[in-house]
């Protein structure tokens, strides 16, 4: 595979939390089968392990348990549950907070994430939380991804434009967002997606962008 294009005014890095910055496949199965089998349903999360790993809360319990009451009292039940234990559940990528720190030294960090409620208290039980100037959800954004208006709002936040940044992603749906909004994508541990580039581990990341 040919090496990337440099970017030539780099500004920012920006990231998707989960499948990036912490592994979260067990967290997910955990706390969506907490809340099937709150509501009387099986603890079937595990089969809907990947749609959970990429869509929102409210398009994962619509995969989960349709259009329904059931859907509504989950979403009732999910805003009145601590969700800490299933936070601590979550495990950092090799190599995250050191790159995250390295890179932080050289150039602004945000995230955007379909993660919603969860997603600043997860970087805080990691320490990363002040490392990032933005952290945009679909609760500030209004939108999920690969809706660009999410990465409008993070651009926005941070002044810049989208030639000056890159996004670290490892789904269908990071690739739908970069796509829409012309941001170029970095795969992680993904090599089936359309992307600028693509890494194995965090410690690339920095030598692709000429910051190591």
């Amino acid at each position: 595979m040919s090496a990337p294009k440099p970017v030539s005014d780099l500004r920012a890095v920006l990231f998707d939390l989960d499948g990036v910055i912490y592994d979260s496949a067990e967290a997910n199965v955990a706390f969506y089968n907490h809340i099937l089998t709150a509501l009387g349903h099986p603890p079937r999360a595990r089969e809907a392990a990947e749609v959970l790993h990429r869509e929102p809360m409210d398009r994962s319990l619509q995969h989960l348990l349709g259009h329904g009451e059931d859907y509504y009292r989950a979403m009732s039940y999910w805003k009145s549950l601590d969700a800490t234990p299933f936070i601590q559940v979550l495990e950092l990528f090799p190599g995250v907070e050191q790159t995250l720190r390295h890179l932080r030294a050289h150039l602004p960090l945000a995230v955007a994430t379909n993660r919603s409620t969860t997603a600043k208290p997860s970087l805080r039980h990691f320490g990363l939380l002040e490392l990032f100037e933005l952290v945009v959800t679909p609760i500030e954004a209004g939108v999920s991804k690969p809706d660009p208006a999410m990465m409008a709002m993070v651009l926005e936040g941070l002044g810049l434009e989208r030639e000056q940044v890159v996004y670290v992603g490892d789904s269908s749906l990071d690739q739908g967002l970069c796509e829409n909004a012309g941001v170029r994508l970095i795969a992680f541990r993904n090599p089936e997606l359309q992307a600028w580039a693509h890494v194995d581990h965090f410690a690339q990341i920095p030598g692709l962008l000429g910051l190591d």
